[in-house]
């Protein structure tokens, strides 16, 4: 779909976003977590799911999921209805375990029968089989409570018939992703930025979380869908942005290659692609220093914050066009999930 100006924008390196002169855009030596995960603790109504996860999956830890409740209302959208703010923070963490054990199990565990039956679970004509001889029955059966719990949730919301089939695509975008980052994983020489930029994206969730905020907001004017979808276009590459910059160490200590940092590394040849295959085949800590080091001692990192800001400006064209959301507000959290993931990559 073309954007409000009727032709395809293309942002160019450079872009600045639209801010007062004294605004400070995020850097790369950002130690002030602005997210402080003591500030809410998570709701009872999880415990005794994330302590299932914890004996059935237990790839990450508590942290993660506290990190992740605390984040959610920086980039809510403003029009979600007040009294209804804790239920859409909790059905947002529901559908992001959901989708964190599908990634986890495709990419880290590379289980793809697994993935396979998890990915049918949100898909009322397809069918997840936790009895199939080559799946994990557990995960599978823990993916399936999951995922309803979610639903019970997103289905209580007074919008959300309204919005259910857009949620089904935009989940489904999710698992092509996942898919995309298992496949990449696999085959490393078949990964390029430009591939990352059309897949690997989406499963930041924005879609997905911004679908359960319109589930729940009555004010939402429907005729604005077509501008916000393009607005979160452009914010759901920012949230990939902060990712990567904030994980693509740990997970080439993984053996996950697939994270954009490390990809652009290759492709402007500040790793040869040949000690990336090498590493992937003989994971030597030396090695793996040395291309954290090459990476580190690069203009990669600043070229993705470059990025960041670009998206922001580009996102920011929308604003006059969304009158029942605060799109400037939705775009400084974007800001303070970034400094967040800035500063706990530097505290590591």
């Amino acid at each position: 779909m073309g954007d409000q100006d009727g032709e395809r924008y293309t942002a160019a390196i450079g872009t600045k976003p639209d801010r007062d002169d004294d605004h400070e855009f995020p850097t790369l030596d950002i130690e002030t977590d602005p997210i402080d995960v003591a500030r809410q603790s998570l709701p009872d109504s999880l415990s005794e799911l994330l302590e299932r996860y914890d004996d059935v999956v237990a790839d990450r830890d508590q942290a993660q999921w506290d990190w992740l409740y605390n984040a959610f209302p920086a980039f809510r959208l403003s029009c979600v209805d007040t009294d209804r703010t804790r239920q859409v923070r909790i059905a947002k963490l529901l559908s992001t375990l959901f989708i964190t054990v599908a990634d986890d199990v495709a990419e880290r565990h590379g289980d793809r029968e697994t993935f396979a039956e998890l990915a049918n679970v949100p898909f009322d004509h397809q069918h997840a089989d936790p009895s199939h001889p080559a799946v994990d029955g557990k995960i599978v059966r823990f993916g399936i409570d999951v995922w309803n719990c979610f639903r019970r949730l997103y289905d209580d919301s007074p919008r959300a018939h309204e919005f259910s089939e857009q949620l089904r695509f935009d989940v489904r975008q999710v698992l092509a992703a996942i898919e995309y980052s298992a496949l990449a994983n696999h085959s490393p020489e078949l990964v390029s930025e430009h591939e990352l930029w059309r897949y690997d994206a989406y499963n930041m969730m924005v879609f997905v979380h911004a679908d359960t905020d319109l589930a729940n907001a009555p004010t939402f004017d429907v005729q604005e869908l077509s501008s916000l979808r393009q607005a979160l276009d452009r914010t759901q590459r920012m949230a990939r942005i902060g990712n990567w910059l904030a994980t693509w160490k740990r997970e080439l200590g993984e053996g996950d290659y697939s994270s954009g940092v490390v990809v652009r590394a290759v492709e402007t040849n500040v790793v040869p692609a040949t000690e990336l295959r090498a590493l992937g085949t003989d994971p030597n800590p030396d090695a793996l220093r040395a291309v954290v080091r090459a990476i580190e001692s690069s203009t990669v990192e600043e070229y993705f914050l470059d990025q960041w800001r670009v998206e922001c400006a580009d996102a920011a064209r929308f604003e006059k066009s969304l009158e029942s959301v605060d799109l400037a507000g939705y775009l400084d959290g974007f800001e303070t999930i970034l400094r967040s993931h800035i500063a706990t990559r530097n505290a590591t």
